[in-house]
């Protein structure tokens, strides 16, 4: 899309939801109208996170758009839950909020595999949102944490990038696949069943040998 015409789609669609703010908020001014304010703002920073979202649409070029966009479509979803869900909904608004701030990275890169860095933000972020559901157990919370952390840098090997795979990116991820499965069975309490159980395995194994021999 040309340059002209981008500007006239983005000046359109602003244009129109300062429209509607001003219709709704004239009409509650002269008490026609109750209305929740939260309600009102929760669209409007949606809306301004499309018009973001057209910029990189008209033009995939402009893959900065992508953050801002998802961002304030996040913050008006979570004010949009905050307000109808009360506090039973926080965790699972927060949650949302941080999945709509790394999801915008994983997009960068799904538009063009050049910016596979955008894997490593996208990938921790989202982990938080993950781990941010998990209350009241932090030990869990935190195997949970290096087990996404490990997707994420698992992703940044095997993903399609133009200077092939990245092998440095084994290393962490394979440290923190080892601490995430530790730290998880520590917390889930397995950790006590393995242990006496590999032992079992270990030691039948050796006096099959023996007897094979």
């Amino acid at each position: 899309m040309k340059k002209s015409n981008r500007r006239f789609l983005m000046s359109f669609v602003g244009g129109v939801l300062l429209i509607a703010a001003g219709v709704v908020f004239l009409l509650s001014n002269l008490e026609l109208i109750t209305i929740s304010w939260e309600m009102v703002i929760g669209p409007l920073m949606a809306g301004g996170g499309l018009i973001f979202l057209l910029v990189f649409i008209t033009d995939t070029d402009e893959w900065w758009a992508l953050i801002p966009g998802f961002i304030l479509i996040g913050v008006g979803i979570n004010i949009f839950m905050g307000e109808s869900m009360g506090g039973v909904g926080s965790p699972i608004s927060g949650a949302v909020f941080l999945g709509f701030v790394g999801l915008p990275f994983m997009a960068i890169y799904l538009s063009n595999h050049r910016h596979w860095w955008a894997l490593i933000p996208g990938g921790v972020i989202l982990t938080l949102a993950g781990v941010s559901l998990v209350t009241d157990h932090m030990a869990l919370e935190g195997g949970l944490f290096f087990l996404g952390l490990a997707l994420t840098f698992g992703l940044v090997y095997i993903a399609p990038k133009p200077s092939g795979k990245l092998k440095w990116a084994l290393y962490p991820a394979g440290i923190l696949l080892l601490l995430g499965i530790f730290v998880t069975l520590g917390a889930t309490n397995l950790i006590g069943l393995i242990g006496p159980l590999a032992l079992l395995g270990i030691g039948g194994y050796v006096i099959y040998r023996a007897l094979q021999k």
